[in-house]
Parts: C-alpha cells; sequence; structure tokens
C-alpha cells in the first residue's frame, strides 16, 4: 500500500542530494579547496530539471493534487501554492542555469552571482519539499481511505507499466550514480 507515497519520499531523498552536492561543489570553490567542475554542475542541473518536470512532479499532481482536490476542497489553496511552486521551479532552474553559463563562459567574477543563485535555488527547493512532506503527504495519509490508496497505487503501477520502452526510473538511477561519481566526497563518491 502507499507505493506512491514511498517513491515521492524516496525521490526527494535523491533531489535533497543533488542540493546538498551543489552546494558542497559551491562551498569547495569558496573556500579554495576545489575548482569548478562545469561537468558536475551541468548534470545536477539536467537532472533537477528533467527527472522533476518528466517524473516527480506529475507524480504528485495526479496521485496526490488531484485525489486530495476531490476528496476536500479545503486543501485547495495549499495544493495551488505547490503548483505554483512546481512552475517557479522550473524557471528558477532556467535561472540557475544561465547563470551557469555566464560563470562558465565569464570566469571567477561570475562566481558570486552563480553561487547565490544556487543558495536561493536551494533553498527554495528544500522549503517545497519540506511543505509537501509535513503538510501534503500527512493530509493525504489522514484523508484517503485503504481502498483509496488500492486505486491510486493500482493506477501508479499502471501508469509505470504503461510507460514501456525507456525505463525512465532507471535512466535517471544511473544519472544520479554518475552525478555521485563526479561529486567529492562528502557529498559524493568521487576523489578529493
Amino acid at each position: 500500500m502507499k507505493q506512491v507515497l514511498d517513491a515521492i519520499r524516496n525521490e526527494h531523498r535523491s533531489l535533497a542530494a543533488i542540493l546538498h552536492a551543489m552546494r558542497h561543489l559551491v562551498e569547495r570553490i569558496r573556500d579554495g579547496s576545489g575548482a569548478p567542475d562545469f561537468g558536475a554542475f551541468r548534470a545536477m542541473l539536467y537532472y533537477l530539471d528533467a527527472f522533476s518536470e518528466r517524473l516527480h512532479h506529475p507524480k504528485e499532481d495526479e496521485y496526490l493534487f488531484q485525489p486530495l482536490r476531490a476528496r476536500i476542497g479545503d486543501a485547495d489553496a495549499m495544493i495551488d501554492d505547490l503548483g505554483h511552486e512546481h512552475a517557479r521551479g522550473a524557471a528558477a532552474i532556467r535561472s540557475l542555469e544561465q547563470a551557469l553559463l555566464r560563470y562558465e563562459a565569464g570566469g571567477e567574477g561570475e562566481f558570486v552571482a552563480f553561487a547565490t543563485a544556487v543558495e536561493g535555488f536551494c533553498d527554495f527547493y528544500s522549503e517545497h519539499m519540506h511543505k509537501e512532506e509535513t503538510l501534503l503527504i500527512p493530509l493525504a495519509e489522514k484523508l484517503f481511505t485503504d481502498e483509496d490508496w488500492g486505486r491510486i497505487d493500482t493506477a501508479f503501477a499502471a501508469n509505470r507499466d504503461a510507460q514501456g520502452g525507456v525505463d525512465e526510473d532507471q535512466e535517471f538511477r544511473r544519472l544520479f550514480r554518475r552525478i555521485a561519481s563526479l561529486v567529492p566526497a562528502p557529498a559524493g563518491e568521487g576523489s578529493e
């Protein structure tokens, strides 16, 4: 039961690990213990963008937001706010990508703006996931019956089966492992 909640929580942990790794790389540049690794930053931004837009947010929208709206109208404002944050997150990733391009092309003089963009994005996204974990998920757990969860988990499993062809979960797990190998310990598995 509640397969979708387990999946969402696992995805939040993966996203949080990427955010932590980004902060770690920025801090290493700031304190002089590491050089910029633009390839690692690009891979992390791709992961945050593609994973959120293709896999994570659609899952939340379909299996939590919509059923909660149908169950209780009092949740509409919270769901609207979280939905707007999904859209703002996509726009923030675009801005962060632009800051990375400016840093990569413009050199050290662009680092402060890039670091500020990373910190702001990581704070925003962490807060967003915290709201989902502390407000949305508990509300779903409180309101949905075992029968509701059975329907949701059946639809979730059928959707995964219907994807066919490329297993996006597997592709993102591969990318996550690649990122972990690029980022130095303790935030990743790469060498210092």
